[in-house]
């Protein structure tokens, strides 16, 4: 028996070390960024042939702890991208519509869990469950069963000339007159089924306008923009600043200048901004700014919104139009924010709610098979500088430090698993 005992407590003290050394290895900061080195290693990730420019920022709620530019607004002139280059969003913008609905819902507009057919001036229903109300909260938690109908959505690509700041026109089309064909829905049961649906998201922004009576852009200026004070952010290309604003591009094997422009279903796509105010806008979320929202809607709108029955999702919640997931691109805190994406567009924005720690990339290349590493080892630098601000700024003390470790620590364990 004694030497069984002794067997067992080798065999398990072994296990042990090699559990604990695999944790370490697998949790070490390989970057090791900090405000000496983060230039050169942003430098080292950016490559010209695979990006034309970006710009990133660290920051917390009351200040900003890293803002820079790299590579090119123009690379045929090598025009510098700045941290005041302008360029489009992409699904970043999906957040400001969780703003709107919240706002809307204080002024009496609406109520959040209210059936959407309660605020429309036509009827909405899956026709597989037509007994079944869809609600405003499951648009803004992709919940709806409306589908992405990515045909329609490709379609809708149009001169900046020709978007319309309201979105009745569309509606009116694809709701009511089948201009576009049939309404897809998913099999699904409203609200058992994530399935992410631009349509869907500029639907919530409808619901917004019809009741305000104010066209979407105009409600986000006087709610979000004007507030924040953010100038430089709106949503059409003719109100951007020209000698601001960036060219795009695809990589591919090689990159290449390509035209972009709006869409009809703007809200879900068409924020036009810069790293200065999008770092505002985001600090402003962090510290739940009274100018925006109460503390009782900023709550609700962070806060996890789904729960272990909706099937599919592919993050682990959903706020109001906010995410909340762990693993963003390598990054194992649970963060709540938003990525963007299209084909010469790439924006990443989110935070830490524990840390209160922001990391933004904003840049005007899209996201390929030949670049994607570059991207995951920008955002993980990123990270790895609010580590290192945070264990070694001189106002923190033990306890602080021992907390943050502690979360850090904790933190990269769960995202092995």
């Amino acid at each position: 028996m004694k030497k069984l005992l002794k067997i067992s407590v080798t065999i398990v003290t072994l296990l042990s070390v090699a559990f604990v050394s695999f944790v370490l290895y697998e949790t070490k900061d390989e970057i090791n960024a900090d405000l000496n080195n983060i230039d050169e290693k942003m430098k080292s990730f950016y490559n010209e042939k695979k990006m034309g420019g970006f710009a990133v920022s660290v920051f917390n709620d009351q200040e900003i702890i890293y803002s820079q530019g790299f590579g090119y607004n123009d690379l045929k002139n090598k025009t510098p991208y700045t941290t005041k280059t302008e360029q489009y969003l992409a699904s970043v913008s999906k957040t400001t519509i969780g703003i709107a609905l919240l706002k809307a819902e204080e002024l009496g507009l609406l109520n959040i869990d209210d059936p959407i057919n309660q605020h429309l001036p036509f009827k909405v229903f899956n026709p597989n469950f037509p007994e079944e109300e869809i609600t405003i909260k499951q648009l803004a938690t992709h919940t709806s069963s409306l589908d992405y109908n990515e045909p329609v959505v490709e379609s809708l690509y149009i001169e900046e000339n020709k978007k319309q700041k309201s979105l009745k026109t569309f509606m009116a089309d694809y709701f009511q007159n089948g201009t576009y064909g049939e309404v897809t829905f998913t099999k699904h049961q409203p609200g058992s089924d994530w399935n992410y649906s631009n349509i869907g998201a500029s639907l919530a922004a409808y619901i917004i306008e019809y009741k305000s009576a104010m066209n979407f852009a105009d409600f986000t200026l006087k709610y979000i923009f004007e507030p924040l004070e953010i100038y430089n952010t709106h949503w059409f290309e003719s109100v951007a600043d020209p000698s601001n604003y960036t060219k795009y591009y695809e990589s591919e094997s090689s990159i290449k200048e390509v035209n972009t422009s709006g869409v009809s279903l703007y809200p879900a796509r068409d924020m036009i901004s810069n790293l200065e105010d999008l770092t505002i806008y985001c600090q402003a979320i962090i510290s739940r700014d009274p100018k925006l929202l109460s503390a009782a809607s900023f709550n609700k709108m962070l806060s996890a919104q789904l729960t272990s029955s909706i099937s599919n999702t592919s993050v682990d919640n959903n706020g109001i139009f906010w995410m909340i997931d762990r693993n963003q691109y390598g990054v194992t805190y649970s963060l709540t924010g938003m990525n963007g994406g299209d084909n010469c567009i790439n924006t990443m924005m989110w935070f830490d709610p524990k840390t209160k720690l922001g990391y933004i990339f904003i840049g005007n290349t899209g996201g390929s098979a030949s670049n994607k590493g570059n991207h995951i080892r920008i955002f993980r630098a990123l990270a790895s500088l609010g580590d290192h601000y945070l264990m070694n700024h001189p106002e923190k003390n033990l306890l602080d430090r021992i907390a943050y470790k502690s979360h850090n620590v904790l933190s990269r364990i769960g995202g092995l698993f």
